[in-house]
């Protein structure tokens, strides 16, 4: 009698151990798109800070983002606690940073001879400015009350004469003349109304524009 041997057939079983495999790159891909995700939330005053670097003016430092002060912003900070009694007024805007004197206190009525007291505050102003290399604008503003004398035969005149005296005091102080630029604008450019005498003498001033350091 034969004895019929038991064949025993693989042809039906299935290997699997490639799906541990695939498992562990699936894991690995899902933690990866997580960390992307992450990666890629939009810092709001980082976007903020970029999109200001294409607006104009000088690009946007990567020191914005840390929340730390502009050089201006420094500067500006300086100016105010310099505290220089004549200084009426400290602005800051896309020009640069403009520093107000009250003709008053730089200058006798009707004249661009500077006084004592004029002389002494742009002495303490010139001190700032030759520690720092920004190019400066040197405006005179008048009222809108002419004048009409040999020396100034109108307010164009005067402003430009009393804006040349605070140039030419800066200089003997140590400021470059190459830093300076001067303006003479008569009552053209006045910050308030003309409407009384308290008013006019708001009007009546020199301004000094510090621009941004490369303009």
């Amino acid at each position: 009698m034969a004895v019929q041997e038991e064949v025993e057939c693989e042809c039906g079983e299935e290997r699997v151990e490639w799906i541990y495999t695939y498992g562990d790159m699936v894991t690995l891909l899902l933690c990866f798109f997580v960390l992307l995700f992450a990666m890629s939330k939009t810092d709001e005053e980082k976007f903020k800070a970029i999109s200001a670097s294409f607006r104009g003016g000088p690009p946007a430092s990567p020191f914005m983002f840390t929340g730390a002060p502009t050089p201006m912003e420094s500067l500006e900070d300086n100016l105010r606690k310099a505290d220089i009694a004549e200084v009426t007024d400290i602005t800051m805007d896309d020009r640069g940073i403009s520093v107000s004197f009250s003709d008053s206190a730089v200058f006798a009525p009707g004249s661009a001879e500077p006084t004592q007291t004029g002389v002494d505050t742009i002495e303490k102003f010139a001190r700032i400015l030759y520690a720092i290399p920004n190019r400066i604008i040197i405006e005179g503003h008048t009222d809108n009350v002419p004048i009409n004398s040999p020396t100034f035969p109108s307010n164009w005149e005067l402003s430009g004469a009393r804006a040349g005296s605070v140039a030419r005091l800066l200089e003997s102080y140590g400021i470059d003349s190459s830093r300076m630029e001067l303006a003479g604008y008569g009552d053209t450019k006045p910050k308030v109304s003309n409407d009384s005498p308290a008013l006019r003498a708001i009007n009546r001033r020199i301004d000094i524009l510090i621009k941004p350091e490369g303009f």
